[in-house]
């Protein structure tokens, strides 16, 4: 335990010799901010793509639930992606939209229970490129989780 202390205190004194620690300082306060600033980029980009008619989620959709790839339900997606997108922008309203974020991208995993062909080729655990798609989610859920528990202010 000791030794780990001392370990600790030597490679923060490297790093600030090296200049390092000076971004890390900056960069701690507000990391669940631009965790949020990020998550919010994505999901704004993805739902002006559904608007746009251009989402290369529709072809994922038309396989698996087709009546969502139809207007006026993939525009509705895209709107509540740009919701979900402003929530996390906004302070007080991100644990909220952090919420509805992993709600929604645990709805959009059901593709794999719905479509599995869509998602394994030849079979599992072989990913298609949608399954690859879907696969990211896991990473944006886990993102929203820890925004929901931050302990930021909100």
């Amino acid at each position: 335990m000791v030794e780990e202390r001392v370990l600790l205190n030597h490679q923060a004194t490297s790093m600030n010799r090296r200049g390092i620690a000076f971004p890390i300082k900056l960069a701690r306060p507000r990391a669940t901010f631009l965790l949020r600033l990020s998550l919010a980029a994505v999901f704004f980009w993805f739902g002006v793509l559904k608007l746009a008619d251009v989402s290369p989620v529709t072809e994922l959709l038309r396989g698996s639930l087709p009546f969502l790839a139809r207007s006026p339900f993939i525009e509705l997606l895209g709107v509540a992606e740009m919701i979900i997108a402003a929530g996390l922008v906004v302070d007080r309203l991100s644990k909220q939209a952090a919420v509805l974020m992993v709600l929604h991208l645990i709805c959009t995993l059901g593709v794999v229970l719905i479509s599995p062909s869509l998602v394994f080729a030849p079979r599992f655990p072989v990913l298609t490129m949608q399954g690859e798609f879907l696969a990211k989610n896991l990473v944006f859920i886990a993102a929203g989780l820890v925004v929901l528990f931050s302990n930021e202010a909100s």
